[in-house]
């Protein structure tokens, strides 16, 4: 993990729970985690964003319980945090950045 990875927060969708949970346990780039049936939020403090990434195959419900959660993380975190939806294989340059893919 280099130093720009660790200024970062990851959350992945816990849908038996319907919240997130954090993630803290994992090497290399936070991409090497992503799954295409999954949920995940990257929490950028430096530029005060909340990316949401939304694998190609996750669920209906997967989908809504995200969109109804990741406010009470932008609210715990920062209210003038943006939060940004990232779709598996729409993902921008700067994501891709943040992400190492």
């Amino acid at each position: 993990m280099n130093i720009l990875e660790e200024q970062f927060l990851l959350f992945e969708i816990d849908e038996e729970n319907e919240d997130f949970r954090e993630v803290k346990d994992f090497d290399g780039a936070i991409h090497t985690i992503f799954n295409l049936f999954s949920i995940f939020i990257v929490v950028d403090p430096l530029n005060k964003e909340i990316w949401m990434w939304i694998g190609e195959n996750a669920s209906i419900r997967k989908k809504f319980i995200a969109t109804q959660n990741v406010p009470n993380i932008r609210d715990k975190y920062g209210i003038d945090f943006k939060i940004v939806t990232v779709d598996e294989g729409n993902e921008p340059p700067k994501f891709k950045e943040i992400v190492g893919l």
